[in-house]
């Protein structure tokens, strides 16, 4: 019998939490894998959105090859759970209740309940965590199973459980609700046989942990009133060039105000405040945790060489001794372990957009082993961050403008990485899916 698979997906999840943390909270079910298991301490995501890095997990294509964004979530490309179930594998899905997931994993499985299984909680202590743990119940599993899991606990709004809301369980609302899922992990694994089954966590991308309790889009001016002038006195024909001059206002008013509220921060203080889908791709934002425990895994290894989220699945399918796709993938798996040779030496990166008028995000870039490369899609000349990541873990010194040669070294990387590129934005959401769309995301807080 082939081995069992549980894929838990966390949203947010950093690698610097989950690992070789500070001593504020602890985390005995992730070190418990970890210390039975294999940790990529060097696993990147390439996208800092939701819908970008899961479709490239499921794919195994970078988003210029899945055409997958935050408003195109549907892709005609092969996935990694109908190649499973062609294989045998039975699929299942049990995820909280979230638009964006739903159009990821519209064909993982089977349609009834039984397979697929949408929670309308969002938090585990509130339901959802219950609600998994009878679906990993024995009884409810035709083996060969693979069980995707997903949770937003870490997803701002990040919303505390009363008995973990304490320092006892972290410094600030982030590291607490990773005690919180730390706890109902331990749940979770008590549901399964760890010998015959293989245990998969990985997450979509990091997340800037704030200083404060704000961040930079609460200095965002509404200019409501500049708004309704404008429709009152405009002539439709103007509505769209008045729309621009009214989103740069915002922006540039915004930065000012950042800046002005910000100013007696340190420089990664002050990043702590930014939001994702931005002008950045720092670690933070792409650095995420890769554990591989259970199915007889015995060794304790810590693998510094740098993963892509693309490559999780073809290393699945060759852990547990299963054919790849015959589709051609970005990602490759990185079994042999010991064997660096064959691993790619190049990440491409970018950054989500979470406008519907503005498809593709603002910035573009790679991450190899020694130094992170990124600047605006529009413009390589525009926007340059080069940091050395040996020296500079932290990135907080930009060498863009003093060393060239690596500029253009790494630009040609990313080149070869775009020419490559087959995005099609052509396909449009209805006008109804457009604004579920928007809901969820001003639900999350992106809006």
């Amino acid at each position: 019998m082939n081995s069992n698979i549980l894929f838990l997906g966390i949203d947010s999840l950093r690698a610097d939490h989950c690992h070789d943390h500070a001593i504020s909270y602890s985390t005995p079910n992730f070190d418990q894998l970890i210390r039975n298991g294999i940790f990529f301490n060097q696993s990147v995501s390439c996208a800092d959105g939701t819908a970008l890095a899961l479709g490239s997990i499921f794919t195994g294509l970078y988003p210029f090859h899945s055409n997958i964004s935050t408003y195109k979530l549907k892709s005609k490309k092969p996935n990694f759970f109908t190649h499973l179930k062609k294989l045998g594998y039975h699929t299942y899905v049990t995820t909280p209740n979230s638009l964006t997931l739903d159009g990821l994993t519209a064909n993982f499985s089977e349609t009834n309940s039984e397979f697929h299984f949408k929670s309308t909680f969002s938090y585990l202590d509130e339901g959802f965590g219950n609600e998994i743990i009878k679906r990993l119940d024995k009884d409810n599993l035709k083996e060969p199973w693979i069980h995707f899991i997903y949770l937003l606990d870490l997803h701002k709004p990040i919303v505390i459980p009363k008995q973990f809301n304490s320092e006892k369980f972290g410094k600030n609302k982030y590291e607490r609700a990773i005690s919180v899922i730390d706890y109902w992990l331990g749940k979770f694994l008590e549901k399964i046989d760890l010998k015959s089954t293989l245990v998969v966590i990985t997450s979509d991308h990091g997340e800037y942990v704030s200083v404060s309790g704000k961040r930079d889009l609460d200095y965002k001016p509404e200019l409501t009133k500049t708004v309704n002038a404008g429709k009152k006195f405009l002539p439709k024909s103007f509505w769209p060039t008045a729309k621009k001059v009214v989103k740069k206002t915002r922006e540039v008013v915004q930065e000012k105000r950042f800046n002005d509220a910000t100013k007696d921060l340190t420089e990664l203080e002050k990043r702590s405040l930014r939001s994702r889908a931005g002008w950045y791709l720092y670690d933070e934002l792409l650095r995420i945790p890769l554990i591989f425990s259970g199915n007889n895994i015995t060794e304790n290894k810590i693998v510094k060489i740098q993963a892509a989220n693309v490559d999780v699945f073809p290393t699945i399918l060759d852990f547990i001794g299963l054919s790849q796709m015959d589709a051609q993938i970005d990602g490759q798996s990185l079994v042999p372990l010991k064997d660096e040779s064959n691993i790619a030496n190049s990440i491409y990166l970018e950054t989500a957009s979470i406008l519907k008028d503005e498809p593709l995000g603002k910035m573009v870039g790679v991450r190899t082993s020694e130094y992170k490369y990124f600047r605006s899609r529009k413009s390589s000349n525009e926007k340059i961050h080069l940091y050395d990541l040996k020296n500079d873990p932290t990135e907080e010194n930009n060498l863009a403008s003093i060393n060239h040669e690596m500029v253009r070294e790494m630009e040609l990387i990313l080149s070869n990485f775009l020419v490559k590129s087959d995005v099609n934005i052509s396909e449009e959401l209805s006008d109804e899916e457009t604004k579920s769309v928007e809901r969820e995301l001003k639900k999350l807080g992106y809006l």
